[in-house]
């Protein structure tokens, strides 16, 4: 075959390739138009069905925002320095600084540890009792009736929890974390948290993101500068023991002062020296633990970090519910779309089982 013919024939397959789309397409609109009855009954009744889900079985859902800063003020490099040209490096002890750098924060807000201290917290709001078993109340009503799981106790003691406890807790846990819980930075380049708490009980998601939030502040606290408050103490103590004993060793010397300037016996003279040296001994002591604890105190006032609650939650929260609308539109979609596929499939059907038993003629 020429190529003058093969350019010819290509236009003419192109051709009857449209045709037959074209065909194609009649006859399935032909196909579906005769049962467009039926496809208009399915699609109404989708959409009736949507709108009852709508009003009468879908939940609101309330979601408490609430951001806050966390900004670290730093200048520790300049005061270990500081220590160590006094020789007390290693009572600043380590840096924590990187301990929730970058995106660390964020996990710490999603942890067992904080979701399990905000859930056990009794409230005032809830009648001294914690938010777990406000939680179980609001999602487990059904298993609570049948007896299937029981409160747990307004004093929740981990070490005499039982194995079915332990189990409950960790399955709400993981419920939260996974679908209740969102928590990101509003910007990479800031330290601004964004968290979110959704749910269906509007005081549930109020009270839970502030204890959330409450007790992710105090770990990270008692980890910055948690040792520095103890060693701070423990100087506090070394301090008003020293002084104590440097009083009362300045009021000895004096009485032997006053003995060995009346007495020409020169035990008292050597009494009056001990006293005196003891009172410089303890006078160096008190010197040195006075400037440790304000090296401490300097210390805690550069990590001890800038914690600010930008925006709380404010009742009443926002809520969410599949509209009325929306359950017709998506309702009405979704049963036209089965009732396409399922005439289709019927179509098919039928033409295999045509075309077979004309085969087997």
């Amino acid at each position: 075959m020429s190529s003058v013919e093969k350019n010819n024939t290509a236009p003419l397959n192109d051709e009857i390739s449209l045709r037959e789309l074209i065909f194609k397409g009649q006859n399935w609109f032909n196909y579906f138009w005769t049962y467009k009855w039926l496809i208009l009954l399915v699609i109404i009744l989708g959409s009736i069905i949507g709108f009852c889900y709508a009003k009468f079985y879908s939940k609101k859902s309330y979601t408490a925002e609430l951001t806050f800063a966390m900004e670290q003020k730093g200048g520790g490099s300049s005061l270990g320095g500081l220590a160590s040209s006094l020789g007390m490096g290693d009572i600043l002890g380590p840096s924590s600084s990187g301990m929730f750098g970058g995106e660390n924060i964020l996990h710490l807000l999603k942890s067992n540890r904080i979701i399990h201290e905000a859930l056990k917290e009794p409230l005032p709001e809830l009648k001294g009792d914690h938010l777990l078993n406000a939680y179980l109340k609001n999602n487990f009503e059904k298993a609570l009736k049948q007896k299937k799981i029981k409160l747990f106790p307004k004093e929740i003691d981990s070490l005499n929890s039982t194995r079915a406890q332990d189990s409950l807790l960790l399955l709400i846990t993981k419920n939260i974390r996974e679908n209740q819980l969102v928590a990101e930075r509003t910007d990479k380049k800031t330290t601004i948290i964004s968290l979110e708490v959704i749910d269906n009980n509007e005081k549930w998601a109020f009270l839970f993101s502030k204890m959330l939030v409450k007790h992710a502040i105090e770990l990270y606290l008692d980890i910055k500068i948690g040792m520095i408050l103890i060693t701070e103490l423990e100087l506090s103590r070394k301090r008003d023991s020293i002084r104590g004993l440097l009083d009362g060793s300045i009021t000895t010397l004096a009485i032997e002062t006053d003995l060995s300037s009346h007495s020409t016996l020169m035990r008292y003279k050597s009494n009056q020296a001990k006293k005196q040296v003891d009172v410089e001994v303890l006078k160096s002591m008190y010197g040195s633990v006075i400037q440790n604890l304000e090296i401490i105190k300097f210390k805690r006032s550069q990590e001890e970090p800038i914690i600010e609650i930008i925006d709380e939650p404010i009742l009443p929260l926002k809520v969410k519910k599949f509209g009325k609308a929306k359950g017709i539109i998506f309702g009405g979609f979704l049963a036209g779309f089965i009732v396409i596929v399922f005439l289709v499939l019927r179509k098919y059907i039928k033409s295999s089982l045509i075309s077979n038993e004309f085969d087997k003629k």
